[in-house]
C-alpha cells in the first residue's frame, strides 16, 4: 500500500489554513526516510541588538499505520541537526534536540522578512521504511529567550518576590540554587512567607538559562488537533465539549472540531495542560521563567504589565469577530499597553496575537520584552510555582510525546512534573485572564500563588509550553 500523508498546520490555533501567515507544504516521504515539505512565514526575525533573540518554528511528527484506527504515535527524529536539512536563510537549530522528539527551524543570521517556500527535510528514525503510514506534521511558533540575568518582583504587586525582607526586587545573576531568607541576597516574599516554600534547588529552571517558549497561548484549534490524535479513552479524559465564553469544542472522537480555532483555549485544568505539553514533547513554564519572559533584563517598573509599563487599556471593541483576523479596533492610548481583561465587553478569550500587526510597537501589541504575546490578560497561565515542595522538585524535562494508557489514560507521564492525578500541588497561576481585573495581569502579581482550581476546568485557565 502506498503511504498516505496527512498535513496539519498548527500555529497559533490555525488548522489547515493560513495561521499567522505561517504555511507548510504537503509533506512527502522519500526513499531516504525523510519527510519533505516547504515552510513559509511572514515577519521572521533574528536581531543582533537587544533583545538579542529570534523567532522559530518547532516541528514534530505523529504517525499511524494506514490500516489502524488507534491513537497516533510520536515519530522519532534523528537527534543530529546535520541529518536534517533546510534551505537558506534558515537552519536546523541543534538546541535541545538530543531526545529526537522535535526540532526548531529558524533564521541562520541576523535579518528579518518573509520566509517563502523553503524546503525542509526531516530524517525519521521511527517509523522506518517498509510499512504504510499516515503522517501528521505539527508546527508551533516559538520565541528564543536568551540566557542572562534578570529581576524577580516589583516591590508592589500582591505577594511579589523580594530581595530579602525589603521592597527591592531579587536579582537572578546565575543558574545557581537560591536561598530563601529575610536577609539581603536571598529570595523572599514579605506579604506571605508561605508563598515561597523553601530554597530553590539547582535543578529548578528559574529562568537564567536560555529557552524557547511558545509565542502564543495554546489555541482552540491546537487543542482539538491534540484530542483527535489520542486514543478514545485518552481523549475521554482530556475532552471538554463546550460552547460558551467564546470557546467552542464540539463533536466526538476522533472528529472534534471548533468554530474558533484562532482563539486561545480556556477550560484547561492542570491535567489537560500538562498532557498537551507532554504530547507535544514540550514542558511547563515556571513562574520565575514567566517573569523573565515578560521583563527581560530590565529593572522592574512598579506595577508593570508584560509590555513594560504600568498603564493599561482594555480591549473593548473587536473587528472581524470570530475570524482569523479578529483584532481590537483601536490602539491603546499613548504610553499604555493593551490586554483583554475585566470581562466588561469581551466575555472570553480573543485570537492569539490579536493586537499585533506590521506597524504596532510593543505597547500597542501588548507584547513581552522578547516578543511573546498575551502574557498579561486573555487567558491566565498555569505555571510551576514556588509555593510547595512539589513545585520546587520540578526539573526541566521535556515530554516524550506519549501519554498514559489504561487504567488512567490521557495523563502526562513525566515523573518530574507536578501531579498528573487530581491534585494541584506545585501549580500556580500568572498573568491574569479576560475575566480578571487589572491587578492580576501584573508581571509580578502572585495573588493566586497556589491555584486550588487547577485540577478542575476553569474558563479562564490555559497556558503555553517551553522547550
Amino acid at each position: 500500500m502506498q503511504k498516505s500523508l496527512v498535513f496539519l498546520l498548527f500555529f497559533g490555533g490555525f488548522q489547515m489554513v493560513f495561521a499567522n501567515n505561517v504555511r507548510l507544504g504537503t509533506p512527502a516521504l522519500n526513499a531516504a526516510n525523510e519527510l519533505v515539505f516547504t515552510i513559509s512565514w511572514d515577519n521572521s526575525w533574528y536581531t543582533a541588538s537587544a533583545p538579542h533573540n529570534w523567532d522559530g518554528v518547532y516541528l514534530f511528527v505523529k504517525y499511524r499505520n494506514c490500516a489502524s484506527t488507534n491513537a497516533w504515535s510520536h515519530a522519532q527524529l534523528n537527534a543530529t541537526a546535520s541529518a536534517h536539512s533546510v534551505q537558506a536563510p534558515l537552519l536546523i537549530d541543534p538546541y535541545r534536540m538530543s531526545d529526537g522528539k522535535g526540532l526548531i527551524v529558524r533564521r541562520s543570521s541576523p535579518g528579518s522578512g518573509s520566509i517563502s517556500n523553503d524546503t525542509v527535510k526531516l530524517k525519521l528514525v521511527t517509523p522506518g521504511l517498509g510499512s504504510s503510514y499516515d503522517f501528521q506534521v505539527f508546527a508551533i511558533e516559538m520565541v528564543m529567550i536568551p540566557q542572562g540575568a534578570f529581576y524577580l518582583g516589583d516591590g508592589f504587586s500582591t505577594y511579589t518576590i523580594t530581595n530579602g525582607n525589603s521592597s527591592s526586587p531579587y536579582y537572578v545573576s546565575s543558574d545557581a540554587a537560591i536561598s530563601k531568607s529575610i536577609t539581603s541576597g536571598n529570595i523572599y516574599c514579605t506579604t506571605s512567607t508561605s508563598s515561597i516554600y523553601s530554597n530553590i534547588p539547582l535543578a529548578f529552571p528559574v529562568g537564567y538559562d536560555s529557552m524557547y517558549v511558545m509565542k502564543y497561548e495554546i489555541s482552540q484549534g491546537q487543542y482539538v488537533a491534540f484530542l483527535n490524535t489520542l486514543s478514545s479513552d485518552q481523549a475521554a479524559n482530556r475532552r471538554y465539549v463546550v460552547n460558551a465564553n467564546r470557546i467552542n469544542i464540539a463533536g466526538t472522537w476522533p472528529n472534534f472540531t471548533t468554530a474558533f480555532p484562532h482563539r486561545a483555549m480556556g477550560y484547561l485544568s492542570w491535567q489537560d495542560l500538562s498532557a498537551y505539553l507532554d504530547w507535544a514533547a514540550l514542558r511547563p513554564m515556571t513562574e520565575t521563567e514567566f517573569e523573565k519572559i515578560c521583563r527581560g533584563p530590565n529593572y522592574p517598573v512598579v506595577g508593570e504589565y508584560a509590555w513594560g509599563s504600568n498603564t493599561i487599556n482594555d480591549c473593548n471593541a473587536i473587528n472581524n469577530d470570530g475570524t482569523a483576523t479578529e483584532k481590537n479596533t483601536a490602539l491603546p492610548a499613548a504610553g499604555c499597553g493593551i490586554a483583554n481583561y475585566n470581562s466588561d465587553y469581551v466575555a472570553g478569550p480573543m485570537r492569539c496575537g490579536f493586537a499585533a500587526g506590521l506597524a504596532t510597537d510593543r505597547l500597542q501589541a501588548g507584547s513581552s520584552y522578547y516578543g511573546v504575546m498575551e502574557m498579561s490578560g486573555n487567558i491566565g497561565e498555569l505555571c510551576i510555582g514556588l509555593c510547595d515542595a512539589t513545585g520546587l522538585a520540578f526539573t526541566p524535562t521535556n515530554g516524550d510525546g506519549n501519554l498514559t494508557g489504561s487504567p488512567t489514560p490521557g495523563f502526562a507521564n513525566t515523573s518530574s512534573w507536578p501531579s498528573t492525578g487530581s491534585g494541584t500541588a506545585g501549580v500556580t497561576l500568572r498573568g491574569g485572564g479576560y475575566s480578571e481585573t487589572y491587578g492580576y495581569l501584573r508581571v509580578s502579581d502572585r495573588y493566586i500563588y497556589h491555584d486550588t482550581s487547577c485540577s478542575g476546568r476553569n474558563v479562564n485557565r490555559g497556558g503555553r509550553g517551553i522547550r
